[in-house]
């Protein structure tokens, strides 16, 4: 349709510029040739050059009008470019900081248990409730940036990362359970754990990290390659409607 329309316009154009260039000439030297009719002072090469002068001055006045509009369009064209990439960068790298932050590897219990049990527990449930807190609440800024028809674009994948964060959370709230389990064994006990009890917990903590690897190698890489494309799509859709403007 579009492609239809430029050819329309253009037929158009030819035809009027034939009709002013060659068709306004031959007519003005028609009628001077009969001789007959309105008598003039001045003759057919006068006319002719005082239209050649005015189709002149024409024609630079619509070479300035088509400049400068076409230089406005560049100019809205290249600030549409300018705000939606700054935009949608912003909104980029809050996805990115969000899915650093929801690697179910940060549940991972990468601190040496050199302190007191009592210390040691505090430490691994205060880190897990953080990485808990933080995959919940890592994708709140991203309506900040776009609004809701904008937002549609990114539904589906945020709606991804959300079960991705659901399953993963639920991997920590088991862990947390039983390290909160752990806790309040310490202070019924005065700070004493039975042995039996000790290991009995942390080998179902063990068993629960073993979830740990898989949700990192599947779920989460999905997501990660998720990104790119979505993104992509974005930026092409972004370069397409910058193209109309012109």
């Amino acid at each position: 349709m579009a492609r239809l329309k430029f050819i329309l316009i253009s037929v158009m154009t030819v035809f009027v510029a034939l009709i002013f260039i060659v068709g306004v000439p031959i007519l003005i030297n028609e009628s001077y040739k009969t001789g007959s009719g309105y008598t003039t002072v001045w003759n057919a090469e006068d006319v002719l050059s005082y239209y050649a002068s005015i189709l002149g001055v024409s024609a630079t006045i619509i070479a300035m009008v088509t400049t400068i509009v076409f230089t406005t369009k560049q100019y809205r064209r290249d600030r549409f470019l300018e705000c939606s990439r700054s935009k949608w960068k912003k909104v980029e790298d809050i996805i990115t900081q969000a899915l650093l932050d929801i690697s179910p590897l940060n549940m991972c219990d990468t601190e040496k248990w050199d302190n007191s049990l009592s210390v040691n527990i505090h430490v691994r449930i205060s880190n897990l409730q953080s990485y808990s807190i933080t995959a919940k609440t890592s994708l709140n800024l991203i309506k900040c940036y776009i609004d809701p028809d904008e937002y549609k674009h990114l539904s589906g994948y945020i709606e991804e990362i959300q079960n991705a964060i659901q399953q993963f959370c639920s991997i920590e709230a088991d862990l947390e359970k039983i390290y909160m389990d752990l806790q309040s064994s310490l202070l019924e006990n005065k700070g004493v754990v039975p042995d039996h009890l000790l290991l009995t917990c942390l080998n179902k903590a063990n068993s629960i990290s073993l979830k740990i690897a898989p949700a990192h190698d599947g779920v989460y890489q999905r997501v990660l390659n998720m990104k790119r494309e979505v993104f992509n799509q974005i930026y092409a859709n972004i370069e397409k409607q910058a193209e109309q403007i012109l």
